[in-house]
């Protein structure tokens, strides 16, 4: 977030502080110099405020101080205290009433600030500055309007710092999660970066200083429940001792695009693929890179697309958006630059499509931001993408916002911010609701494929069956759970066609015509031998539960509850009919699938703490003319019992 100021400090002001000092005092103003000259603020206050705690009282070094504190996360208020006191040499000090106008800009006190950048610009254009100190006080004015203006328009969001164990004193951020948020990805750069800190040559330094730095690793963690996750650990096969970025993961994880560099600025994108429950080591991707940066990327769902950020020749500004087309495994082509409706003469950066393929949204730091850079969004309407809009507060804040991203069914966001209750540098945040407004519209599908029982992997092909509808997808099962995930828009009919090896295909028909919201359905695939299907025949039938009177249980215990007792509605026995038509349960439950010693695997639905709750549902499976052979099973302290066996073993008496 320096801007071009910052870091063009007048040499001669540094000279004339150097001449004041001596011995201790020296040594100590050389150190701040070193990370003031790095951009690293942060670094430097200890050594310019080791100076001054020591009487020395120079207006340049409280100058320096309060720019250090104005990037200060926690303590702005102090790069106020400081500029005070070198005002009365603000004439001597170049560049003193743009960067009191930032620390004004910092506080929150926005017309203060206004007043300092409009002197700021008067003196800029008197003594005929470079254009481009010019142009960042010009922006810098717009967009203290801007502040003001989005100050009475907030979203009704509720944003959390997601704490430990992501979040830590370093930083974290690029957050990425599959669809139905069951891991996240995420970049980290701090003290456990691999390869630890190193020195680098400072591009923008005229002076033989190195950088001290982290360089970027990438870490993974899984959801544990709706608010915690387990403890980040790194992903070795994708980190080097260099840069190595978390860039896009596709809705079910089983692609990840990475950021590598040398470290001297620029980089490229790698691609890396999910097999066996491990990532890949990252493969260069052809025609996608060019000789300057390619950083970020995303997915577009449903299509051989991508859209991704670089600082290529012929684009609009710094950092552009531009769409690529995947020719073959890591060779990509037709790119074409995303046009003026999306990209300015400024940047723009960390895009992301959701799951349906609606809503575009990226950072930039144009003029409509607040801070540095802002979350955009933009919709599709007739395949093409609207004017972008800035999300506003609190989503966006006076620091830089970027890398937001939603959860498939847009009830929950994440992305990466500096904020005053951060733990370290940057932070990942939750954002509640994460697409305010419409509810998505979208079947989630939740697949498991299995052969006598077991988990196998499988080739998976998604089409679309309306003609007027161009979809095709090609996936895997995994080969430990047998599961895959797929997103499918509203609106269409679908056929998932199941393959595996010594069995004929099975082919899942899916209907999503009439969909208003967002449904979650598993589906199964279940291979079964002619051998397996002859023990299964042979074990004996238990009628435990038929002749029972469920009438007189539910007029006397309808309403008993228990600890660890839960109900549960049973669809179906093994072999689960090929030939059902999940259609008819869209919008019930989910169907959840277990197989017990006796080798038989069972169908079911909900969890409930009593019988009539269960039995509500059941009564909607019949009424709907689904489902009529179901009916209600118990569950104690994990083991399956028929409703008479409640009775018989005095658990519920």
């Amino acid at each position: 977030m320096a801007s071009f100021y910052h870091a063009q400090v007048s040499p001669v002001l540094f000279d004339k502080i150097t001449s004041s000092l001596k011995g201790k005092q020296l040594e100590e103003f050389d150190k701040g110099r070193h990370e003031f000259n790095q951009d690293y603020y942060l670094d430097a206050l200890p050594h310019f405020e080791n100076i001054i705690a020591d009487s020395v009282e120079l207006p340049e070094l409280y100058y320096l101080t309060g720019i250090c504190y104005s990037y200060h996360i926690h303590k702005p208020n102090k790069a106020l205290i400081y500029f005070h006191k070198a005002e009365k040499n603000a004439a001597q000090i170049n560049g003193f009433y743009f960067n009191m106008g930032f620390a004004y800009e910092r506080n929150d006190s926005i017309n203060d600030a206004i007043s300092f950048y409009k002197k700021a610009l008067e003196i800029a254009q008197n003594n005929h500055d470079p254009k481009e100190l010019i142009n960042e006080i010009n922006l810098r004015l717009i967009r203290c309007e801007k502040i003001n203006e989005y100050k009475s328009k907030k979203n009704l969001v509720r944003i959390k710092n997601i704490g430990l164990p992501i979040n830590s004193d370093a930083s974290e951020y690029a957050p990425l999660i599959t669809s139905n948020e069951s891991m996240m990805i995420f970049t980290y750069r701090g003290s456990k970066s691999k390869g630890g800190k190193q020195k680098i040559k400072n591009a923008n330094s005229q002076t033989k200083d190195k950088l001290d730095m982290f360089f970027e690793d990438i870490y993974i963690s899984h959801k544990i429940n709706d608010s915690s996750w387990t403890s980040p650990v790194p992903i070795n096969n994708l980190n080097t001792i260099l840069h190595d970025a978390a860039v896009s993961l596709n809705p079910d994880g089983t692609e990840l695009f990475v950021y590598r560099n040398n470290g001297a600025g620029k980089g490229d994108l790698y691609l890396s693929k999910l097999v066996n429950d491990e990532y890949t080591k990252p493969v260069y991707q052809a025609g996608l890179n060019s000789h300057e940066w390619d950083g970020s990327a995303c997915f577009i769902p449903y299509q051989n697309t991508i859209i991704f950020a670089s600082e290529r020749k012929g684009g609009l500004g710094g950092k552009d958006l531009y769409t690529a087309e995947r020719i073959k495994d890591n060779l990509w082509g037709n790119i074409k630059n995303m046009g003026p409706q999306i990209n300015t003469k400024y940047d723009e950066d960390a895009p992301f499509v959701t799951a349906d393929g609606k809503i575009l949204f990226f950072s930039s730091n144009n003029q409509n931001s607040l801070g540095g850079y802002d979350i955009f969004r933009c919709d599709l309407k007739n395949n093409e993408w609207t004017k972008p809009y800035n999300l506003g507060a609190p989503i966006n804040s006076k620091n830089d916002d970027k890398y937001f991203i939603t959860r498939a069914d847009g009830k929950v966001a994440y992305y990466s911010s500096y904020q005053a209750e951060g733990r370290g540098d940057q932070d990942i945040y939750k954002i509640e609701p994460g697409i305010p407004g419409m509810p998505v519209e979208l079947l989630e599908v939740n697949g498991f494929t299995s052969k006598d029982g077991k988990a196998i992997g499988a080739e998976i092909e998604i089409n679309s069956l309306l003609k007027h509808n161009k979809f095709n997808l090609y996936t895997k099962s995994n080969k430990k759970d047998g599961s895959f995930m797929v997103n499918l828009p509203a609106g269409d009919k679908y056929e998932i066609i199941v393959k595996t090896n010594d069995f004929p295909q099975q082919i899942i028909e899916l209907n999503t015509v009439g969909i208003d919201s967002f449904v979650v359905l598993n589906v199964f695939a279940d291979f079964t031998s002619p051998e397996f299907d002859k023990k299964l025949a042979e074990l004996e039938k238990d009628n435990l539960q038929l002749n029972f009177d469920q009438a007189s249980f539910a007029a006397k215990f309808g309403n008993y509850t228990k600890d660890e007792l839960v109900f549960k509605v049973q669809i179906a026995a093994y072999k689960f009919f090929e030939n059902f038509n999940y259609n008819n349960v869209m919008g019930f439950p989910k169907i959840i699938r277990r197989t017990e010693n006796d080798y038989i695997t069972r169908f079911f639905m909900g969890n409930y703490q009593s019988y009539n709750d269960a039995l509500e549902l059941l009564n909607k499976l019949i009424t709907a003319n689904v489902l009529k052979d179901s009916f209600i099973i118990a569950e104690y302290k994990g083991q399956r019992l028929y409703l008479n066996e409640l009775l018989s073993k005095n658990i519920i008496e």
